[in-house]
């Protein structure tokens, strides 16, 4: 079913072999073409999450691995683990700064969970029920690595005189020798892992536990989902239909800016702060600015930088000092496409 769907999107999946390391394998082949570079990247992620600590750089959402030290040292042991799915797809995506579109299908729908959306480079991959990952490419991709296939195929003929068949469609060759070997140390691994799961039951029970509370972090704070209908003409994250003309959250960063207020509307209760790093605007809005403990009254006795119906001020044109905020910089979708609002704001004038 996932097959059609993403088909019907433009998409092919390109199979993964089955095992334990299928998550680390489909990011391999995401990143370089092929699965190999599978077990150096598991162990990159561990080395990453290591440094981020000691940097004390560790986002919010995975705050638990620099708290709960035995935590660490179980996701340190064994990455591969499927309840640290999430934060290797976090970690993935941060430490090869891509964004990532993960599909899975939910009641019948293709769904889309995006990690990162702002950075430029992405990579896609796909989840099935059993928990196993491909990846996935836009059939362009594939037809063009099918060109480049065939023409090394023409090359080898040439060159050794193998004679071999070249493929009209693209062969996945690292699919087709596990089906034909079946005996990738995957699979024997994740046998004597099941072998001995009654005896970790409970550690392992103890560690779901923990799990559930940094996936949901990570559900709140570092990724969106969206449902798939077109992604021609409708990119996930992208999507201005939502249901009821909400917005869809597409991140909200754990680092925080700083800002002053360039004006306030009272009567539409919003405004724009300009960024101390860029000069650029970012949206307010007045139930933002009250959970900071800023009221109107208070914005009215600022004076350069609130706008009534009797009264149009701008930031710079009076001799008030304009209020400068901290916050977190929500990048979202909304009624303008994609849009950035400063929320989780904090007054810092003296």
């Amino acid at each position: 079913m996932i097959d059609q769907l993403l088909q019907d999107n433009g998409l092919l999946r390109k199979q993964i072999p089955i095992g334990s390391q299928s998550l680390f394998r489909a990011i391999s082949d995401a990143l370089y073409f092929t699965t190999s570079q599978h077990a150096q990247i598991s162990q990159m992620l561990v080395q990453y999450l290591e440094k981020q600590i000691t940097l004390n750089l560790i986002p919010q959402s995975l705050s638990i691995l620099k708290t709960n030290q035995a935590l660490r040292n179980d996701y340190c042991k064994q990455p591969s683990f499927s309840s640290f799915d999430q934060i290797n797809l976090q970690l993935t995506s941060m430490m090869f700064r891509v964004k990532i579109n993960l599909y899975y299908i939910q009641d019948n729908r293709l769904m889309c969970r995006i990690y990162n959306d702002h950075h430029l480079r992405m990579i896609e991959l796909c989840r099935d029920d059993n928990n196993h990952y491909d990846c996935v490419y836009s059939k362009e991709f594939l037809q063009h690595a099918t060109i480049v296939q065939q023409i090394i195929y023409e090359q080898i003929n040439n060159i050794i005189g193998l004679k071999a068949d070249i493929p009209k469609i693209f062969k996945n060759i690292e699919q087709d020798i596990w089906m034909n070997e079946k005996v990738f140390n995957d699979v024997r691994s994740t046998k004597k892992i099941r072998s001995n799961s009654e005896h970790k039951k409970d550690q392992q029970d103890l560690l779901q536990s923990e799990l559930e509370n940094i996936q949901k972090k990570q559900h709140e704070e570092d990724s969106t989902e969206v449902q798939i209908s077109n992604l021609k003409s409708n990119p996930p994250g992208l999507d201005n239909t939502t249901p009821n003309n909400k917005p869809v959250i597409l991140e909200v960063p754990t680092t925080r800016e700083t800002g002053k207020l360039k004006f306030f509307d009272e009567q539409k209760s919003y405004g724009f702060i300009v960024l101390d790093s860029d000069n650029s605007d970012v949206f307010v809005h007045l139930d933002d600015l009250q959970r900071a403990g800023i009221t109107k009254e208070d914005l009215r006795k600022l004076g350069s930088c609130f706008r009534s119906q009797t009264q149009v001020n701008h930031y710079g044109r009076g001799n008030e000092k304009p209020p400068s905020f901290s916050f977190q910089l929500m990048t979202y979708v909304g009624k303008y496409n994609k849009s950035r609002k400063a929320v989780d704001l904090k007054l810092i004038n003296e």
